[in-house]
């Protein structure tokens, strides 16, 4: 019998992208960041809001950092649902609501911050609501500066859902 680890977390790489094998609202959302000055990029993030997850550069060691905004029709929404997203919850600092899956998911963050885009693969069990699912998707975290004056800079996040099923 074939096996197959419970959680699987890959980095792809952007050359995959440029190549054409991730999601092609993903891949316009990367060219759009690619191609603009540090100063626009705020400009041109702003027709892709609705798919994105933004959150601080403050990563843990126990996870990614916390999320600040939450896009109407972002992956993380589908899958986690409008409760976890609701505004009432966003005005405290928002985590995903699996733990393992925090921890899984923060070296694409720390890539991202260290200045090199992540574009990776997952497939992983997720817990939601007391229900196990299984979930597998592409990831696209990049670091960026609001302005070119900012001293700050957040994560955007492009997560794209290929399969979702529930365990048994």
């Amino acid at each position: 019998m074939l096996t197959r680890p419970e959680k699987f977390f890959t980095e792809i790489g952007t050359d995959a992208i440029d190549r054409g094998l991730a999601d092609p609202m993903l891949s316009e959302f990367f060219s759009a960041v690619m191609s603009s000055q540090t100063g626009t990029q705020a400009l041109r993030l702003k027709s892709f809001l609705p798919y994105l997850s933004l959150c601080s550069d403050r990563v843990t060691d126990d996870g990614p950092p916390p999320i600040f905004y939450v896009g109407s029709q972002s992956s993380q929404r589908d899958l986690f649902g409008e409760g976890w997203a609701a505004p009432a919850t966003v005005s405290k600092a928002l985590t995903t609501p699996d733990p393992e899956l925090e921890h899984a998911a923060a070296d694409g963050y720390r890539s991202a911050l260290n200045g090199k885009p992540y574009y990776g693969y997952a497939r992983t069990p997720v817990s939601i609501d007391g229900n196990l699912v299984e979930v597998a998707f592409e990831r696209l975290i990049v670091a960026i500066r609001p302005s070119v004056q900012s001293d700050y800079r957040f994560c955007a996040y492009f997560g794209v859902i290929q399969d979702l099923q529930k365990k048994t």
